[in-house]
Order: structure tokens, then sequence, then C-alpha cells
């Protein structure tokens, strides 16, 4: 019976020391009840599953937020150099905004590669995706607040700003771009921790089948 309760334990730990852990088993049955054995075994074998999940789970989260913050800085500069730096005369953004979005679904998927090959479980990498995608989107609407706030006068030329503001009938521009970026924000965040779920879970799974 004891010894059956070896299979509880992590395989990976199994495989490493299994058979160590049977040995010790046999030695100490002749002078220790089967109760307290197995007791034993079950709290060890559930204290080693809490640890693996918590070391996946940590791994996870250092991949998902280092991602988020290498993808956000990217987003950053390019908000900043097409706003700022270079500010586009007409707002045909369609590309750039094209190879943003390439780059931060790519990063997802990357996510819940890494993740899975640290050994995340299916829970853990659609968790890293969704956090990753809630910080690019939160992170990413935040700059987007400081630019248009620290520089309005620049920001507050630009066509469609111009527009809406016409229609809004908001007090000021300023006041215009902020409540628009109050609702981006929460749509942005969902909509990124959406797709973030959905291609980290993609990228766990291609790891999956490539073993």
């Amino acid at each position: 019976m004891p010894e059956r309760l070896i299979r509880l334990y992590p395989r990976a730990w199994r495989a490493r020391y299994g058979d160590e852990l049977a040995q010790l088993v046999t030695d100490l049955r002749p002078g220790t009840s089967r109760t307290a054995l197995a007791f034993d075994l079950i709290r060890s074998a559930a204290t080693l599953h809490l640890r693996e999940v918590r070391t996946m789970n940590a791994h996870a989260m250092r991949v998902a937020l280092s991602a988020a913050a290498i993808v956000w800085l990217g987003i950053s500069a390019e908000i900043v150099l097409s706003n700022v730096v270079f500010p586009a005369k007409t707002d045909d953004d369609t590309i750039p905004i094209l190879v943003s979005y390439a780059c931060i679904f790519a990063a997802f998927f990357l996510v819940g590669r890494l993740s899975a090959r640290h050994g995340a479980n299916a829970r853990s990498q659609v968790l890293a995706g969704v956090i990753a995608g809630a910080v690019i989107g939160a992170a990413t609407v935040a700059t987007f607040a400081v630019v248009d706030n620290v520089w309005l006068d620049i920001v507050s030329r630009q066509q469609t700003k111009i527009d809406g503001f016409a229609q809004s009938g908001a007090s000021s521009m300023r006041t215009y771009i902020n409540q628009g970026l109050i609702g981006a924000a929460l749509f942005l965040t969902a909509v990124l921790a959406g797709f973030g779920a959905l291609l980290s879970r993609a990228g766990g799974l291609s790891h999956t089948r490539r073993l």
C-alpha cells in the first residue's frame, strides 16, 4: 500500500528520486505503522505538488512581465516618435498599428511557449497571457495619456482629434482626450487580456506538440 502512494509524487521528482524513496519505504516498513507511513507520503507528495505549481507560476509570471515590458517599450517608442518627434501630417497610421499588433500577438505566443518550456501547465499559460495582455494594454494607454497631456500642443493638431473634439461638446481638447483615454484603457486592457489568454495557450500547445 505505501509503495503505491509514491505514484502521487510529481512525475519529474519520481523519475529522479522514486527508486530511492521506494527503498526508504521498504526499509521503514518493519518499524513504522502503515497508516503513519501513508500519511507522511501523502503529505510530502502534496507539498511537492504545491511547490511545483508555485515554481511554474513564478516562471510563467516572469516570462509574462518581461515580454510585456519589452513590448511596451517598443510601442512607447513608436508612440513618441509618430506623435511628437515626427508627427504625421496625415492620419494614415494603418501600417504602424498593424505592425504593433503583430508584435503583441507574437509576444503572447512566445509567452505561452516559454512558459510551457519551464513546465507551466495550461492554466498557468493562460494566466501568463492574461497578465501580459492586461499589462501591455494598461501601460500603452498610460503612455498615450502622458504623451497627449505633456505634448498637447503638438497632439492637438492631429486632424482626427480636431474632428472628434468638434463633435464631442467637451470644454477643452485636454478634457476630450482624457475622456477618450478612460474608455480606451478599459477596452484595450480587456481585449489584449483575452487575446493574450488564447495566443499564450496556443504557444504552450505548440511546445507540447513539438515535444
